[in-house]
């Protein structure tokens, strides 16, 4: 894959960090939204599919390092995070403009 394609997936990554921090309840976090696999409160966490997804596509993560694949992989899991947040009236995506479907769009080109 061309350099400027990968460039564009890890563009992708973006978007739902920001949708998946706003979604978090991080005021009450003893780790500040670093996920610790030994920690209990982590494990039972009901965040704690975000907080992973987060420690591993957070910016401070050296993301260009990653494989293509590490990071359709990653996109992919986004998408369904997003995807699960649209509300009903979202059901013809391809008409719909807001930013949640127009991600969703660019993302699935890209990994076409």
């Amino acid at each position: 894959m061309p350099a400027q394609d990968k460039a564009l997936l890890i563009e992708l990554l973006e978007f739902p960090r920001k949708r998946i921090l706003q979604s978090m309840e991080v005021t009450h976090c003893p780790h500040a939204v670093f996920f610790n696999d030994r920690d209990e409160q982590c494990l039972t966490c009901h965040q704690g599919m975000e907080c992973i997804w987060m420690n591993q596509n957070d910016e401070l993560v050296a993301v260009e390092q990653k494989t293509v694949a590490e990071l359709k992989q990653q996109l992919l899991i986004a998408v369904d995070f997003i995807d699960s947040s649209l509300s009903p009236h979202h059901l013809s995506r391809r008409q719909c403009q807001c930013e949640n479907c127009v991600w969703l769009r660019r993302v699935q080109t890209a990994l076409a």
